[in-house]
């Protein structure tokens, strides 16, 4: 009988064999996307899609001399443009005020997942190869990353085959919904683009956003008792609107973030809130006297157990 268990354990681990080698595969077409995002200069046309909207944008970015320039620009109705300049980025919107915020990247309309540390990621998520594919009259490698619990959504990603640059990303819920979309039309790699620095650096800054109470100087008294594992504080924050205060915290796991908010409760205040659009939950309750509201790209049932979870300290 030993002799058979031994010779099982040997079968079943060449079996497993191929799936370590496609996991490892995975992993690293995952690490060339986020180093190509990072370093190459290319323009995209791209278009973002929810349930409920679809918008288009037009993103250059261009690294010259270790340092990172990158406009996003709005191809409907009004122009809206953001601005990169390394470590400033400033936007600039019809009918507001233009401001500039210290960020390394642009966020906005660009999924996460290409400012992703995958090999960190690699403990919470499976990475699986689904096989070849076409976008953007390109040939791309997909790759499913998939949570390996069932607090969070899922994504499905496109990369291409030759430069390794993402070109599709799906959020997609547990039963394989759509939530959110983001889909390259038209790619432009050149280091010609190098001459649009010339432009961002001619544009002034305009004037830094208020910031609110900041990490180093507040603390908030209290902590939820329940996370996904992975997920970690990233920063805390407090703010006083009408003259009331409101403390925030933001968490993430490197993929996907929510923040929660805490404040005095209304007394007509609803003591449940649930709402979804697209890929983002809404959901509030109040707790004694103060209202805890969650807001980010998780389930309402995650959601849930996160909010009901949070205890106040002494």
């Amino acid at each position: 009988m030993k002799k058979m268990s031994s010779q099982l354990t040997t079968l079943l681990g060449l079996c497993l064999l191929p799936f370590a080698v496609l996991a490892e595969d995975s992993l690293q077409a995952l690490n060339k996307m986020s180093q190509a995002m990072s370093d190459l200069n290319y323009e995209v046309a791209f278009v973002q899609t929810s349930p409920t909207n679809m918008d288009s944008f037009r993103y250059r970015h261009i690294k010259q001399e270790q340092k990172v320039y990158a406009q996003l620009v709005t191809l409907d109705g009004e122009q809206q443009e953001i601005i990169q300049r390394d470590n400033l980025v400033s936007y600039f919107q019809p009918g507001s005020q233009a401001f500039t915020i210290n960020s390394g990247y642009i966020v906005d309309a660009l999924p996460a997942v290409i400012r992703t540390d995958f090999n960190k990621l690699n403990q919470y998520y499976d990475f699986i190869k689904m096989g070849k594919g076409r976008v953007a009259g390109r040939i791309v490698d997909t790759i499913r990353i998939v949570p390996k619990d069932d607090f969070r959504y899922q994504y499905l990603v496109f990369l291409d085959e030759d430069n390794g640059l993402l070109l599709r990303a799906d959020m997609l819920d547990r039963e394989g919904n759509l939530l959110d979309q983001f889909r390259v039309v038209t790619l432009y790699i050149d280091n010609r683009l190098r001459g649009l620095t010339d432009y961002l650096n001619k544009v002034s800054i305009p004037p830094f956003l208020y910031e609110s109470k900041q990490e180093s100087s507040f603390r908030i008294n209290w902590k939820p008792d329940w996370l996904p594992q992975g997920f970690e504080l990233v920063s805390q924050n407090q703010d006083s609107i009408n003259e009331e205060v409101i403390e925030n915290a933001l968490f993430s796991d490197g993929l996907f973030t929510f923040t929660l908010y805490v404040n005095k409760a209304d007394r007509i205040a609803a003591k449940e809130n649930t709402w979804r659009q697209g890929a983002y939950t809404i959901y509030s309750k109040v707790i004694g006297d103060k209202e805890i509201t969650f807001i980010g790209q998780l389930p309402i049932a995650t959601a849930k157990q996160i909010v009901q979870g949070v205890t106040f300290l002494k």
